[in-house]
């Protein structure tokens, strides 16, 4: 429950109005703004250090939205019994899937000055990244209230804080960082200057809103604040705020409620749990397990230690109210290159020549004999899907794990369209051939695909798991 602060309690903020009140101030604020400033940035800054001295709100807590829980079907040995496969039509939907989003940017290009600078170097998964603090200026936020935490914001935004923010962008350009990653590098360089502090929270949320995302400040009544960041995905066992403008997640840990700046920043995108490029880490190459197939195809490669360590800080989480959206987003994640290296020449050699069919089915059965089943909650104690590279690195895997895989070789190699089938406890996946073929099979946006299990053990494709019903499976939709 909401109610508006308005006495000045020992860490909130000093003058409390309503939103609906600051509508008409803040438009002839912005009016005058920028008729005063010199950019359009430094006139949005001013606007939200004027939000953050007066519109502040409590907010409850809204608990942590648990992962979907799942009875995991075991893999099934599959037996050539002669019978007859089902041949029938049957029609599905996809689920849709979240379109990706430019990166944000900043509302109007940053750039660098001659400001006398000190370099600070950061370790981040294997890579060392270099960026500027001023040298004569440092932030201080020893009493926590709306007056001080706008004097803090407008002491960062004139400038000299510039070049650090020019920094930050480029590194993630440089190394290609998704929006949730970013968040991490930002983390790690106001911590690695000012440690785990008020200050550090400060400067994290001006790089953040300065580089184009949507976030919001908070408060606790221990004197803390808080950097809660704005998306449309719904990032399971992490608790939230519900505004407004929709779900805010802090990134610190808080318990119970919070005093919410409400004031947006001019251009604020949410972020996005897409991994739409590999990550351009340092390599630190260990030998993967050599794979084999019981037909004998058999394929080794690296894989960057560090790369996997990104993958398993990573959120799990879904967009909009289908669940089936977080397996595509690990689905649709690259392929990294040094991976591809090793792996796809092996791979393509072993299907070089023949029908695509054909192909489609030796890559299958790599995926269902070469790899190793194991439950999740025996290996990690609760649901946790992979990114395609992990079943290459780890030892074992399940039917989430294998289709992702699958769903990515295949379209890689092949250049075919690709869907994910689930079924309560399991999940499989459907392949768009350009040639006709028997079996079981989805017609989905007008389009055939015949199934493919790569956890029923040894069937080509075209036979649906035993158990397993088509007619009320998901489809969730992959992009090629």
């Amino acid at each position: 429950m909401r109610k508006i602060l308005c006495i000045l309690s020992a860490v909130l903020m000093t003058s409390m109005v309503s939103a609906q009140s600051l509508e008409e101030q803040f438009n002839a604020f912005r009016q005058a703004a920028e008729d005063h400033y010199a950019s359009f940035r430094e006139a949005a800054n001013a606007h939200y250090a004027e939000f953050l001295r007066s519109a502040w709100e409590y907010y409850e807590q809204t608990p942590a939205i648990p992962r979907p829980e799942d009875n995991p079907t075991p893999p099934v040995i599959y037996k050539d019994d002669k019978k007859k496969h089902r041949d029938e039509e049957i029609k599905a939907d996809p689920v849709p899937q979240p379109l990706p989003e430019p990166t944000p940017q900043p509302i109007e290009p940053v750039i660098e000055n001659d400001a006398p600078m000190d370099v600070v170097r950061v370790e981040f998964y294997g890579s060392t990244v270099e960026v500027r603090f001023p040298q004569t200026d440092r932030l201080s936020l020893t009493k926590i209230n709306g007056d001080r935490i706008a004097e803090a914001w407008e002491q960062v935004a004139k400038g000299k804080y510039e070049n650090l923010l020019y920094d930050c962008l480029a590194a993630r350009d440089t190394y290609r960082l998704s929006d949730w990653t970013y968040i991490q590098l930002l983390q790690k360089i106001t911590e690695k200057k000012y440690g785990r502090s008020n200050e550090a929270v400060l400067l994290q949320a001006y790089l953040y809103a300065n580089s184009g995302y949507k976030m919001r400040l908070g408060a606790s009544p221990d004197g803390q604040i808080h950097l809660l960041v704005g998306s449309n995905y719904i990032l399971y066992d992490r608790s939230f705020y519900s505004l407004t403008e929709g779900r805010f997640f802090p990134l610190t840990e808080v318990n119970g409620g919070l005093a919410i700046c409400q004031g947006s920043f001019e251009g604020e995108k949410p972020f996005s749990l897409l991994m739409t490029k590999e990550p351009k880490l340092e390599a630190k190459n260990e030998q993967a397990q050599t794979r084999k197939a019981r037909t004998g195809l058999t394929a080794t490669c690296l894989v960057n230690r560090n790369l996997i360590d990104l993958y398993n800080d990573y959120p799990t989480g879904q967009y909009g109210e289908d669940f089936g959206t977080r397996w595509a987003a690990y689905a649709d994640a690259p392929m990294p290159e040094l991976v591809k290296k090793d792996l796809y020449p092996a791979l393509m050699e072993g299907v070089r020549g023949v029908p695509e069919a054909q192909a489609v089915n030796k890559l299958l059965n790599w995926v269902q004999t070469a790899f190793e089943y194991e439950y999740d909650d025996k290996v990690w104690g609760q649901d946790r899907a992979f990114f395609p590279t992990e079943s290459l690195y780890y030892p074992y895997c399940d039917c989430e794990d294998r289709s992702i895989l699958f769903s990515r070789i295949v379209r890689d190699l092949l250049n075919i369209d690709v869907v994910l089938l689930y079924y309560p406890g399991h999940l499989a996946t459907a392949v768009k051939l350009n040639q006709e073929v028997n079996g079981d099979y989805l017609i989905v946006d007008g389009q055939k695909y015949i199934v493919c299990d790569p956890t029923y053990i040894g069937a080509p494709m075209g036979r649906t798991m035993p158990g397993m019903d088509n007619n009320s499976a998901k489809v969730i939709a992959l992009k090629r």
